[in-house]
């Protein structure tokens, strides 16, 4: 999401750090480089009345240096449209409310959310989904709306056939303008909208792909130059051009799709991160539900070929629905942000412990220093730079109903 406003981002045991009374979260990256960083985190409450807030996405919405956060209210039963704005660096948060409905009534709700400038006039515009809520009718069809900054009037893009768990906003055919694509998982739909103009988009696409669920980033995973799909276990080629031509669904492991039984079946989280410089993005993976899964990325110098290297990071960690990939410690290389969603411990699995996940990168892309932050748990945690100092903080909600919504500011600068 958000790709890329921000750097995008198994032990069988958590290393659990002390708390300070202040509940500053301290700790050191013992590096294989000659210079150790030590990081620390501070947490604050941004909100303590969150509704399900599942679509939110970071960003400088008012152009003063802070980083934003636009979210979507309630998106179980449906709720309104809004945007959080950060002062004195990230400790204080305003909510405005764009619209507590979009235009054709009813109510937004929508798994995920995107900000960008749409309309190219330098300002970062909003995404806006209507439906009814997941919880309420998933099979209804979503429809799309960007909201043009500062005015926040409403346009439209068109229709998705049910909820969307995913979506991004990207440049698919270089053309300098903002197109779309989403992902639905009762239909196992992807949906690929072209923009001509802020005012008038094509859906180019509308395909379905076998236990396509959740779980969507983008990159250029071929090395091509162009924007590529990565979704739960498959990519999908950009075909480039106007965008119509055939977009090749190709598996990459089917662990993450050949899952059958309940809701949680195929879920996962996916980050696309170019972590060794070769042009062509890694794509990193957990699974958002079940147990027994690793947190891993995948690479491959061939990816049409379908020869692709599982590197593992985690040997597995339980329902994690959080994964960005990023510098935490300023060392130069990438990190992973991942940890256990709070609420899955109540929901069949067999979790007693819900921590919050640093894996620290040991320069080499293969071997990582597991450090816990918290045993909070972290649901759809986000990265970025809130503050403007250099380094990336934490967006925290402990699960998908928690009301106390945190940010852990990074003081390693």
């Amino acid at each position: 999401m958000n790709h890329r406003s921000i750097p995008r981002i198994r032990s069988h045991r958590f290393l659990i750090l002390f708390a300070l009374p202040a509940l500053c979260l301290i700790f050191t990256s013992c590096s294989q480089k000659s210079e150790t960083k030590e990081l620390e985190f501070t947490p604050h409450l941004v909100a303590d009345n969150a509704v399900a807030w599942w679509a939110r996405t970071p960003g400088d919405l008012n152009g003063d240096g802070l980083i934003d956060l636009a979210l979507q209210n309630d998106n179980s039963e449906g709720g309104w449209l809004g945007w959080l704005e950060a002062s004195k660096g990230g400790t204080n948060w305003t909510l405005n409310i764009i619209t507590e409905k979009p235009p054709a009534g009813d109510s937004f709700a929508c798994g995920d959310l995107d900000i960008g400038d749409i309309d190219n006039d330098g300002d970062l515009d909003i995404l806006g989904i209507a439906h009814p809520g997941e919880r309420d009718d998933a099979d209804a069809e979503s429809t799309l709306y960007w909201y043009a900054n500062p005015d926040w009037a409403p346009h439209r893009i068109g229709i998705a056939p049910d909820f969307i768990k995913d979506l991004n906003l990207v440049d698919f055919n270089q053309d300098g303008k903002l197109d779309l694509v989403t992902i639905t998982f009762i239909g196992n739909t992807m949906s690929i909208f072209r923009q001509d103009s802020p005012q008038q988009w094509t859906k180019v696409q509308e395909f379905t792909i076998e236990n396509l669920h959740e779980g969507m980033d983008v990159g250029d995973i071929d090395g091509d130059g162009d924007l590529d799909i990565a979704a739960n276990g498959y990519w999908v080629e950009n075909p480039g051009g106007n965008l119509k031509g055939e977009w090749i669904a190709r598996s990459i492991d089917e662990k993450w799709h050949n899952q059958d039984g309940n809701w949680s079946r195929n879920a996962c989280k996916v980050f696309c991160q170019d972590i060794n410089g070769d042009g062509r993005v890694e794509i990193f993976m957990t699974h958002s539900e079940r147990e027994g899964y690793p947190v891993v990325y995948y690479q491959s110098s061939d990816p049409r070929k379908g020869e692709w290297e599982e590197v593992v990071i985690l040997e597995e960690l339980p329902a994690a629905h959080t994964l960005q990939v990023f510098d935490a410690d300023l060392d130069g290389d990438y990190d992973i942000l991942t940890g256990v969603n709070h609420r899955r411990a109540t929901l069949g699995l067999d979790i007693l412990e819900t921590p919050i996940v640093l894996m620290l990168n040991q320069g080499d892309n293969r071997n990582w220093e597991m450090k816990t932050l918290s045993e909070e748990g972290i649901y759809n945690g986000q990265v970025a730079d809130v503050d403007g100092d250099g380094d990336m903080d934490i967006f925290q909600l402990s699960h998908h109903f928690a009301t106390d919504f945190n940010l852990y500011i990074n003081k390693v600068r």
